[in-house]
């Protein structure tokens, strides 16, 4: 007989105490009102399977009428208590049986409140993997109680936290769920640097949720009266020292802030009017930056990101901060995966439209190329008028960025089979190391040659919508 034939023997004799409840020595009455129940168990198994039961049945918490503790658990409905009791006893739980996947959410509070960290872990991985309909079912349930217990469900709440996150359009736009947000889940929303959306559309919704919270509030904004801006401005005052009201373009703010000023403190507003009126302003109000989006990247952050974008789609004036249309997978890294054109090949070769980004070595430059169409080593020109190059400091500043598109198309990349990957014929080449100006509109940095610190190269990929 093996050990742990031994240890499966006495845990089954162990259960066995679950049903059998003839020495028990506690009663614990769960639930309230209508929905009571009583549980008799034993104290030494509670007391040793939780810390929680071991500080109640060891202080004033319960009380002792002859042998037996008698407890009160009012908080906690019987439903949902038996699966705990029963876990405590045998250390099992049927996690994919019917009452415990319609009562998950209550089953993780109630397990962290009697301080079973194993469980609670255990029911947090265990949601992770359960499929989209469960979700949809659940999602504003489940993400109003991780806003509540911040700090509490950390492996449910970052992953959840990722989920709306990046599909905030997907998640806020069901007007039906997102009016069901409760103050912590929202606040949590708009305090994230990670959240993707565009400051203007979270200043819309936040309106839209506030009016639903005020139900004799006009869904026109231009109808309210004093006493309805005043409903508004105290059910969202919490939420605007976390809104990037700086990160707002000009036009927005004239036809969407402006007109609802006095939803904002006079401090706040002042700073606004100089900040549009006299760009660059020293300003009292601390300037919050704008919300990230992850980017797999030791050479650039998110505002070249946010220029690229501009650039792929070619738009002109003012860079928008709306959520980026497009994914950018590291394809490669030269410090992590070497700089030879061997792996160049193996690891860009067919990807579709990727990015190239260059770190200059002792320089502060970063320059690189956006290539539309797939590398395949064909040793050929490879024709298109939607590519560029361009060069921007480490730490991006528009007056020294240079934007350089293609002029001749049918030159625009040259497809090379062996060290003559590039840009133009010599406009930027990788691993050359040579940018001329000979096919596309500008020079990119004054020299003819340059040394490569490290480099990068993304597969840009059209997120669907």
């Amino acid at each position: 007989m093996s050990s742990e034939t031994l240890v499966n023997s006495l845990l089954r004799d162990l259960s066995r105490l679950y049903n059998d409840t003839n020495d028990y020595d506690v009663i614990i009455q769960v639930g309230e009102e209508f929905d009571i129940e009583y549980f008799k168990a034993h104290s030494n198994i509670l007391k040793i399977r939780s810390s929680y039961f071991d500080s109640a049945l060891s202080s004033n918490w319960a009380k002792k009428e002859g042998n037996v503790f008698t407890f009160k658990k009012p908080n906690i409905k019987p439903n949902i208590f038996r699966i705990i009791l029963k876990y405590i006893y045998t250390g099992t739980i049927n996690i994919k049986s019917v009452i415990v996947e319609n009562n998950l959410i209550e089953l993780l509070i109630a397990a962290d409140e009697i301080n079973l960290d194993e469980l609670v872990d255990y029911i947090q991985n265990h949601i992770i993997t359960l499929d989209q309909e469960w979700f949809k079912r659940n999602e504003i349930k489940l993400y109003n109680t991780l806003s509540r217990y911040q700090g509490v469900f950390n492996i449910l709440y970052e992953h959840f936290e990722d989920l709306i996150s990046n599909n905030p359009d997907k998640f806020l736009n069901n007007f039906n769920l997102f009016s069901e947000l409760e103050d912590d889940a929202l606040l949590s929303l708009i305090q994230s640097d990670n959240f993707k959306m565009d400051e203007i559309e979270i200043w819309d919704n936040l309106l839209k949720w506030a009016i639903t919270k005020n139900p004799n509030v006009s869904n026109d904004t231009t109808l309210w009266n004093s006493k309805e801006i005043d409903f508004i401005k105290l059910t969202i005052q919490q939420f605007i020292p976390h809104i990037r009201f700086f990160q707002i373009s000009s036009e927005d703010y004239y036809y969407k802030i402006r007109p609802l000023s006095a939803l904002l403190p006079k401090e706040l507003n002042e700073e606004l009017i100089l900040h549009y009126l006299v760009p660059g302003s020293s300003l009292n109000t601390k300037v919050l930056p704008s919300r990230k989006v992850n980017v797999e990247s030791v050479i650039i952050d998110m505002d070249h990101i946010y220029q690229i974008v501009h650039w792929i789609d070619k738009n002109q004036g003012e860079v928008s901060l709306k959520l980026v249309p497009y994914e950018f997978k590291l394809l490669l890294r030269g410090s992590r995966d070497g700089f030879g054109i061997d792996t160049f090949g193996k690891r860009c070769y067919n990807k579709r439209a990727t990015l190239i980004i260059i770190k200059l070595k002792d320089d502060d430059k970063i320059i690189g190329g956006y290539n539309p169409l797939s590398w395949r080593g064909a040793s050929k020109y490879l024709s298109t008028n939607d590519s560029f190059i361009f060069s921007f400091q480490s730490t991006l500043n528009l007056s020294s960025t240079i934007p350089s598109r293609v002029k001749n198309g049918k030159n625009a990349i040259y497809d090379s089979a062996h060290d003559k990957h590039g840009f133009g014929d010599g406009d930027l080449r990788i691993f050359d190391k040579v940018c001329d100006l000979k096919e596309y509109e500008k020079r990119i940095i004054k020299n003819d040659s340059f040394e490569i610190e490290d480099y990068e190269v993304f597969q840009i990929v059209k997120k669907n919508t």
